[in-house]
């Protein structure tokens, strides 16, 4: 849509008139622009990143007959973890924090030696990685639900 939008002919006169505006109020449009953009390229990078472990993780919970709301939670804070290893906005001391609680041999794969009796959401130190990734969806237009499900 946004391609078509910016092919018609009176793009450029939709642009003009929505810089005036900015102009008259005082608002810094190019800025809030490339604010939204950083948000959306770091988000799209994490997605590509974490992509080929999600797709491990739904074909484990697919092709298992007794998956449980346990094994959906632990996959999803799987697929959080591995998010935020692309997220610049997370800070690594949490990331390397996680990864001491669960005992984590390779930061690059969570699920080597993984115990799931240590992968709990309710620790304090959970928190920095799901509040984070959820922000960064948000920045990048999106939610953490909406990219499990894609």
């Amino acid at each position: 849509m946004v391609t078509a939008a910016r092919a018609s002919d009176g793009w450029e006169n939709v642009l003009g008139a929505l810089h005036a505006v900015a102009t008259e109020v005082n608002s810094d449009l190019d800025g809030i622009w490339m604010t939204l953009e950083k948000g959306r390229l770091e988000w799209l990078g994490a997605l590509n990143s974490a992509h080929p472990l999600k797709v491990i993780l739904k074909d484990a919970l697919k092709n298992d007959e007794r998956t449980t709301e346990r094994d959906l939670m632990e996959a999803k804070m799987i697929y959080i973890y591995t998010l935020s290893l692309s997220l610049p906005a997370i800070d690594e001391t949490h990331k390397a924090c996680w990864r001491k609680i669960v005992k984590m041999e390779d930061k690059l794969n969570p699920l080597k030696n993984y115990d799931g009796d240590l992968w709990d959401s309710r620790k304090e130190q959970w928190k920095h990685l799901d509040l984070g990734v959820q922000e960064a969806a948000e920045r990048g237009g999106s939610s953490f639900n909406d990219a499990w499900e894609a």
